[in-house]
């Protein structure tokens, strides 16, 4: 089991690196930087999705640290928020280019930290196995236990 967590440590590094860092802050910055000059106009009109896009990138950054500093818990639960963000985007972009019938946005830049999301979870799941197993053992020791009788027998 470590080595298949390792494995998922190494890929969500390199996910988050790429669409997380690179791609996630470099275009965010680029399009408000540049605005119409690289995208579209209506695209570079609208810094919120920008904005969010971009909040969400550092989001998910946060969460490949947290889960280097081992706060597997942590780190999943800003790898759902990230998820969410995720969605958000990837709706606004759809509402944007709905009439736009030959694109339907930068789909392929954000899109692939939904695996970092998923990933998080995983490794989540891999490296808590031991509490969860506790957790299961202790739900069936109390379903187990004597229930106390009404008529007072020892």
């Amino acid at each position: 089991m470590k080595i298949l967590s390792l494995i998922l440590k190494i890929a969500e590094t390199l996910i988050v690196c790429v669409w997380g860092a690179a791609v996630g802050i470099f275009f965010p910055v680029c399009i408000m930087a540049s605005g119409a000059e690289i995208v579209p106009e209506d695209v570079a009109a609208r810094t919120d999705i920008m904005v969010i896009w971009l909040v969400t990138a550092v989001i998910f950054i946060l969460a490949a640290a947290l889960i280097f500093m081992k706060h597997y818990r942590v780190a999943a639960g800003l790898g759902v928020a990230g998820l969410v963000g995720v969605l958000v985007v990837d709706a606004m972009f759809a509402e944007l280019y709905q009439y736009t019938a030959e694109s339907t946005g930068p789909d392929d830049l954000y899109l692939p930290l939904i695996f970092a999301a998923l990933l998080d979870i995983f490794i989540l799941v891999i490296e808590e196995r031991a509490n969860f197993a506790k957790l299961f053992e202790a739900k069936k020791k109390k379903e187990d236990e004597k229930a106390p009788s009404i008529l007072g027998d020892d």
